[in-house]
């Protein structure tokens, strides 16, 4: 405004273009704050409008009249592009949002897949195992009581008898082969009490003390006040065992291995599949050598073993995982390479106190001796000779079938079966059905069922004893004295 007076009219028209283009260029880089580019554009032009139409001539005028117009233009085109930018923006930011989302549930779609493929091994293990277990334990049933009969019929033979029990060693082995396939695919059969953690794992400290070796310090924490555990207390066992076993393993010059028992409730820091309530807690931690991040997300797959060839099996830690989900708990891990690892094993308290196991509950190595009738009925041809040749060296009477119509031919026929002993999987009807059958027939007639299916018949299954391949001849003796006995 200032200039104006003192320039010649085309050099009025130039600054008047400057100015333009300035207020041109403002609305372009004010266009995100409208009221900072209407306040440079009309400050800017108004008071030049203003100058030109104070002067009267008609060139002035003209040129007044233009910059109104060309302000009302560029604010308006403000207006636009403010809009536009303020649309642009807010359409950023969903985008942002809507990546953010997508991210989250990207991350919970891999979460989601990671639970399933473990979920799929578990099934797909679950069914190999579920097909195998029967068909084994009745391999195992027959090659363990033939080994376990001829070992006490060659005990007179030094040269024989140590082949007899090596091969019945292999032989157990097998059982814990399976028992730890039926454990990972949760099918297994358990025995679940109030168990006392604390005495337990006392009591195998001298186990758990030789199986790590001298050059392991082995140290054992518990709670005072540690609450029962109701879980069965022969896996309990084995799955300290097989952790503490790992640990050995990754502490080949030595070291500490801790177990610490503690009350503990599930919180943040506890496996993210436990249920809320009150857990007693394993932690057993090492100072060997530790896992890195792949090992670590591969430790519970099955047969997965970082050991040499034939001094693993794989089966382990899936072992102790699948015992734990069983049981109503679950086992998390923690490890860094170099820094050793920590297993802790959750398994709910209960609530009911321990109970003490009496001599009288404890079987006895003797095989007692009867004079019954047995109605032995087994599809198993195998299985059918070493269990009646078993009986018969018992004292008994047997008799024996393969199929549902033979065994109820020979209870309409016969009166002198006091005991029935069948085989819950049979060709077209199982054990239970034959049992349920028999007892239209003869009401009082007592029954064992038998099986090599780990998961197929529960114990409580309407009040018929229950003995669960692979047994030993004690076992099944001693189980049918007690029966006929009753």
């Amino acid at each position: 405004m200032l200039l104006f007076p003192t320039v010649p009219a085309s050099g009025q028209i130039f600054l008047t273009f400057v100015i333009g283009g300035m207020c041109a260029g403002t609305v372009v880089l004010n266009a995100s704050h409208l009221p900072t580019l209407l306040g440079f554009l009309l400050s800017a032009s108004l008071p030049m409008a203003a100058r030109f139409f104070a002067e009267g001539s008609a060139a002035d005028s003209a040129l007044g009249a233009m910059i109104v117009v060309f302000a009302m233009a560029l604010s308006l085109a403000g207006v636009h592009l403010n809009r536009f930018f303020t649309d642009a923006m807010r359409l950023r930011f969903e985008l942002n949002d809507a990546n953010v989302r997508l991210q989250a549930e990207m991350a919970e779609h891999r979460a989601t897949e990671a639970v399933l493929r473990q979920a799929q091994k578990l099934e797909a293990v679950g069914q190999l195992t579920g097909g195998i277990a029967h068909d084994f334990n009745n391999l195992l049933t027959v090659v363990i009581g033939n080994l376990e009969l001829a070992s006490g019929r060659a005990n007179e033979n030094s040269s024989i008898l140590p082949l007899l029990q090596g091969a019945l060693r292999a032989a157990e082995r097998g059982v814990a082969l399976i028992q730890r396939l039926l454990a990972f695919a949760r099918r297994q059969h358990l025995d679940p009490r109030p168990v006392d953690l604390g005495a337990l794992v006392a009591g195998i400290e001298e186990l758990l003390q030789r199986t790590v070796g001298p050059a392991i310090r082995l140290e054992i924490e518990t709670d005072a006040n540690l609450a029962p555990t109701h879980v069965d207390a022969n896996q309990v066992e084995l799955a300290i065992l097989n952790v503490a076993i790992n640990a050995r393993d990754a502490m080949p010059v030595g070291g500490t291995l801790h177990i610490s028992l503690h009350n503990r409730r599930a919180g943040l820091t506890s496996p993210t599949e436990l249920a809320p309530g009150d857990y007693v807690v394993v932690s057993i931690s090492d100072t060997g050598t530790g896992m890195d991040e792949a090992t670590l997300a591969q430790a519970f797959d099955p047969f997965f073993t970082t050991k040499e060839v034939g001094s693993g099996s794989g089966l382990g830690l899936p072992m102790v995982q699948g015992f734990a989900g069983q049981s109503g708990g679950a086992v998390q891990i923690r490890s860094q390479l170099g820094q050793g690892t920590t297993v802790e094993l959750w398994l709910p308290q209960a609530v009911e106190p321990p109970v003490e196991a009496s001599s009288a509950n404890r079987s006895s190595s003797t095989i007692p001796q009867g004079t019954a009738t047995v109605l032995l009925c087994d599809d198993d041809q195998d299985v059918r000779r070493f269990l009646s040749e078993l009986l018969k060296s018992n004292g008994y009477m047997v008799r024996e079938t393969s199929t549902a119509e033979a065994t109820f031919r020979i209870l309409e026929d016969s009166a002198a079966v006091d005991l029935l002993i069948v085989d819950h999987a049979l060709p077209g009807i199982n054990g239970l059905e034959i049992i349920r059958e028999s007892w239209q027939r003869r009401p009082s007639l007592k029954t064992l069922l038998i099986t090599g299916d780990a998961g197929a018949v529960p114990d409580s299954s309407v009040g018929v004893p229950l003995l669960r391949k692979p047994f030993r001849p004690a076992e099944l003796s001693q189980t049918v004295a007690a029966i006929l006995a009753a």
